[in-house]
């Protein structure tokens, strides 16, 4: 259980294969754990490198204001204690958030990017509806259990013929996020920081090559954030996975580890 300690914190990390490095970034109120269905993939080619965001998972959890660019120095923490110069960044969501800051931070630390189903944030960021962003909020202050909340958000994480179809892998999702739930102090304090992420006046700076991934019924970051990350990015690749909601890495898991795999090997 390999856990070193930077910005105040211990954050705890794993490392899964041998290859090039390649680091992945949970999103907002998720553990490592929840790549489990991406690691075997990716492992077989690359040292793969998770680990839990601050207030989340074996990670410290402090109660102070969090922000991105604090989280991406945290995953810079990690790649100093993995011993790793420079490395191909994949993250989802918040997690995509995170990579952003951390190749305009440290671009000399990035050998590519992967940004899944997130967005730049500033003036040309769309919100999701009402209904979901309500949703979000009252997480915090709901009195049910972690899996009750669980089941509660899937409606706004997976596309409505996924639930339909596929109950039994999103129940396997849950079982995973609920080893150990976020706080709640926690989980806002990250959804906090999400809501001031801005990198739309600076993602043009970014040089290494990117990938962007998005859901096409994405409810909780809808598809134009993916397409204005494509638009202002220069040179950036784009997958759209057709009919798969926020969580696509459940949704379309074999689907996208190929052309993620296809990606990489060109950098």
């Amino acid at each position: 259980m390999p856990i070193t300690t930077a910005n105040g914190i211990d954050l705890y990390y794993e490392i899964h294969g041998e290859g090039e490095p390649l680091l992945l970034v949970m999103g907002l109120s998720l553990s490592s754990k929840s790549w489990f269905r991406t690691i075997p993939a990716l492992s077989k080619q690359y040292k793969v490198i998770v680990f839990d965001n601050r207030g989340v998972g074996l990670s410290g959890k402090p109660n102070s204001p969090y922000s991105i660019e604090q989280m991406a120095d945290d995953a810079k923490a990690v790649l100093d204690a993995a011993e790793v110069e420079s490395a191909h960044i994949y993250g989802i969501s918040m997690g995509g958030m995170i990579a952003q800051r951390l190749a305009l931070k440290y671009p000399e630390r990035i050998r590519s990017l992967i940004l899944g189903c997130t967005t730049s944030g500033g003036e040309k960021h769309v919100q999701p509806s009402s209904e979901v962003s309500m949703l979000m909020l009252s997480r915090a202050s709901s009195t049910a259990t972690p899996e009750e909340l669980a089941w509660a958000t899937a409606p706004i994480l997976y596309s409505q013929s996924f639930i339909e179809s596929h109950r039994d892998l999103i129940a396997e999702d849950i079982q995973r996020r609920i080893e150990i739930p976020i706080l709640p102090y926690a989980y806002m304090l990250q959804l906090q920081a999400c809501l001031s992420h801005d990198t739309y006046n600076e993602i043009q700076q970014i040089k290494t090559p990117v990938l962007v991934i998005h859901g096409d019924e994405d409810r909780l970051v809808p598809y134009e954030n993916g397409v204005t990350l494509v638009e202002k990015i220069p040179n950036a690749e784009f997958l759209t996975i057709k009919g798969a909601g926020h969580i696509y890495i459940t949704e379309a898991n074999d689907l996208v580890n190929k052309p993620v795999l296809e990606f990489l090997s060109k950098q």
